[in-house]
This record gives structure tokens, C-alpha cells and sequence, in this order.
């Protein structure tokens, strides 16, 4: 699942960039819940479903990080002086 392709309003480049990837894994992990919740799945099926979140949030733990923050606050900081 993707953001589509409005844009962000974001001043730093890398920071749009990081913030719509966060939006498609997050995208990513409400898909995988939505089919956890289907009646009858296999335990083939629940396997899968479940590696790939466990694989989904381990990109996000690893996305969100010190450098994430950063960017963050350091664009919080550019609105302040607005």
C-alpha cells in the first residue's frame, strides 16, 4: 500500500522521503492485521502472514531512528521561527 503521490508538507527532501516510506510500511502492517482477522486461515497462511509483519516491524523499529528523530525535531524547530 502506497501514499499515492500528493506532497508532503515537508521542507527537507530526505525527510519527505522517509516519512511516505513510513507511510507505505505502516500501510504494509494494517494490511497484515486486516488479514489475521480472516475467518478460516490455515496455519500455512497465519505463518506467512505473521513472518511478514514481524518483518514489517522490524523496518519500522529500525526506521524510527536517533537520525529519524533528529529530522523531526528539526523541522519542528524550522516552524517555530516561522
Amino acid at each position: 500500500m502506497q501514499l499515492g503521490t500528493r506532497s508532503l508538507a515537508i521542507q527537507d527532501e530526505t525527510l519527505r522521503v522517509l516519512i511516505r516510506e513510513l507511510g507505505d510500511e505502516c500501510g504494509q502492517v494494517l494490511e497484515l492485521i486486516h488479514q489475521l482477522q480472516l475467518p478460516g486461515l490455515q496455519d500455512g497462511q497465519k505463518a506467512k502472514i505473521l513472518a511478514e509483519l514481524s518483518a514489517s516491524t522490524i523496518h519500522l523499529y529500525a526506521h524510527c531512528d536517533d537520525e529519524f528523530q533528529t529530522s523531526l525535531a528539526d523541522e519542528l524547530e524550522r516552524l517555530s521561527d516561522e
